[in-house]
């Protein structure tokens, strides 16, 4: 074999697990992040681990980071509350949110990377993103109420 021959030797290998549902791009999940705020993102990027086959610890530091992000949505929603002030809670929300989409981004952008350059096509992300901004964000949004109103 020549110095030739290993130019032409693919980089990319195979995949090693079967992809039955295409992924989202992990960039995409950016505006669930803002608008639907920690929890519609942190489901969403599990779930789109899932389908580019992430490791496990991969997939806990995202739901590591989800969970520590509805704690600090919560508790600086608290501060403000307890502040009396008429400050943007939506804005605390849409940060938390968008800290949780850093850490899914990172520990995914690899691994889509690679589906990419297999010839994949990502999926839309309009009708769950969407659902999970409306159902999650509205969830979330009431349990910020309720903490609030206790």
């Amino acid at each position: 074999m020549t110095v030739a021959d290993d130019l032409f030797t693919p980089t990319i290998a195979p995949p090693t697990y079967e992809v039955r549902r295409p992924p989202w791009r992990p960039q995409s999940l950016i505006f669930p992040a803002v608008f639907g705020g920690p929890t519609a993102v942190t489901v969403l990027a599990l779930v789109n681990g899932h389908r580019l086959g992430v490791s496990r610890p991969a997939r806990l530091a995202v739901l590591g980071a989800g969970l520590a992000a509805l704690f600090a949505r919560l508790t600086i929603t608290l501060a403000i509350f307890d502040d009396g002030g008429n400050r943007p809670v939506r804005l605390v929300g849409a940060l938390a949110g968008g800290l949780v989409w850093l850490v899914a981004a990172t520990t995914q952008k690899r691994q889509f990377r690679a589906y990419e350059l297999r010839g994949g096509q990502p999926a839309s992300l309009w009708l769950p993103g969407l659902g999970a901004v409306l159902l999650l964000g509205f969830t979330e949004a009431v349990l910020v109420f309720l903490v609030a109103a206790a």
